[in-house]
């Protein structure tokens, strides 16, 4: 059975670029470009989780059988679901604990919070509360660290995959530091090969090698950290670079064979297109080079940058390489998993650093941009043809402020830059993983 779904659609296409978005005006509110879509009566056809077809309502409804189904959403917006490129599924608890600087943060709330983890019981209540808040929030795809330890992680990869989402996701390898949380290096590759073996390829599931850090690891994790690289290349590889001053300092200090942060990864084999590095503020101009050049990720987190009083991401620099540019809410950092907060304080960044982050750049880079830097840009990130059916639905009406703001709303950057600016869980009326209702009525 086909499901069409009726309402304004939204949507980037494959022609669509970090650096060919910035500077578009376009000239309407409803446009057809090769770069995106923004139709005033749309609709979307899934079949099997799937987009079969997607169009303006008065060509595609044609294609609808007897026996078919159709949602009426009318007034309201669907849009591609979100990715969020970097989240700690295990920092529910601690979340908005006092903005200490990072490593105080981390030894004051989040180590004391992660070991708590240690009953099925309250790891499987506190995991259900974060996929709620995702899906309320319209993230429908994730790249997360998880617990230390096997069970841990393992009840993530099941939960996410009765959902049958698209994750990316790794339990945290931590060898070093708080002694109630780190595992000896060895164990932590039994762990790391354990879950790559169930899970990694298993319907929308994706395993992440997970150094938590640089400072987490001895020269051993690392060793063996390359070695699992070097046998599992189609593995991910995701971690922290460069958030904080002290941490840098810290690092290049314990590791004193590196010339800078970046290098630590490097001589371990952890910099390639499938690595997913979080933050990357204070980059030197050599790091930044050699990221662009081994098109590793770049997952910003301004939300978490913010709360921690880390530093201004450099949006200009990373436009202008044509990076691999992502934006994340780094939560248990981040205090929100709103995508919409994260997009506004990207721009808010930008503007302190005198720069301009164009507002379909942001949409991009939360969609189909994120989805081509993680390499999956043929499955999700897009309401195109043959798409796996992950959508959002928008009801500005249920923000009245926003609602009254769009009446005066006459063109495309516009009518996103407000969603935006004034948007938040409230107008998420439904979210779709691969077809199915996951949040709303």
């Amino acid at each position: 059975m086909k499901t069409l779904y009726r309402g304004k659609i939204f949507t980037f296409n494959q022609q669509a670029s970090l650096q060919n978005l910035q500077g578009v005006i376009p000239d309407a509110l409803f446009v057809n470009d090769e770069r995106f879509t923004f139709l005033r009566d749309g609709a979307i056809i899934v079949e099997n989780g799937k987009i079969s077809a997607v169009g303006d309502y008065s060509e595609i409804s044609s294609l609808l059988r007897a026996e078919d189904k159709t949602v009426d959403y009318r007034g309201k917006l669907i849009a591609p679901g979100f990715i969020d490129t970097h989240i700690h599924a295990t920092q529910t608890s601690s979340v908005s604990a006092y903005g200490e600087k990072l490593l105080t943060w981390l030894d004051n709330y989040v180590f004391p919070s992660e070991v708590a983890f240690n009953s099925e019981q309250s790891g499987r209540r506190e995991y259900d509360i974060l996929l709620k808040q995702l899906f309320k929030n319209g993230t429908t795809s994730i790249c997360a660290y998880l617990p230390t330890s096997y069970d841990g992680a393992d009840l993530v990869f099941e939960m996410t995959d009765q959902y049958n989402m698209r994750v990316i996701m790794g339990n945290t390898i931590m060898t070093d530091g708080n002694a109630k949380l780190i595992t000896d290096p060895q164990t932590s590759m039994k762990i790391s090969e354990k879950l790559y073996n169930k899970w990694h390829g298993v319907n929308r599931s994706s395993y992440a090698l997970t150094p938590r850090f640089a400072l987490s690891c001895t020269d051993e994790t690392l060793g063996l950290c390359r070695e699992f690289m070097e046998s599992h290349p189609d593995a991910y590889v995701q971690s922290h670079l460069c958030e904080n001053i002290n941490e840098i300092a810290d690092t290049v200090a314990k590791f004193s064979w590196a010339k800078d942060y970046l290098e630590v990864y490097e001589k371990s084999g952890l910099v390639n297109a499938r690595s997913i590095y979080g933050h990357c503020i204070h980059l030197s101009e050599s790091e930044w080079s050699r990221m662009v050049e081994k098109q590793a990720i770049f997952a910003n987190c301004p939300v978490s940058n913010n709360y921690l009083g880390s530093g201004l991401f450099n949006y200009q620099k990373a436009v202008q390489l044509d990076a691999k540019l992502t934006l994340a809410t780094d939560w248990g950092a981040g205090n929100t998993l709103s995508m919409l907060r994260v997009m506004d304080d990207a721009y808010k960044v930008a503007m302190l650093n005198s720069f301009k982050l164009e507002t379909l750049t942001r949409w991009y880079s939360c969609t189909l941009g994120a989805a081509k830097a993680l390499g999956v840009g043929q499955h999700i990130g897009s309401l195109e043809v043959g798409k796996e059916a992950d959508f959002i639905v928008f009801d500005p009406a249920q923000n009245e402020l926003l609602n009254y703001r769009l009446e005066s709303s006459f063109d495309l950057l516009d009518y996103l830059f407000s969603l935006s600016s004034l948007g938040d869980d409230r107008i998420v009326a439904a979210t779709y993983v691969y077809g199915n209702k996951v949040h709303g009525e």
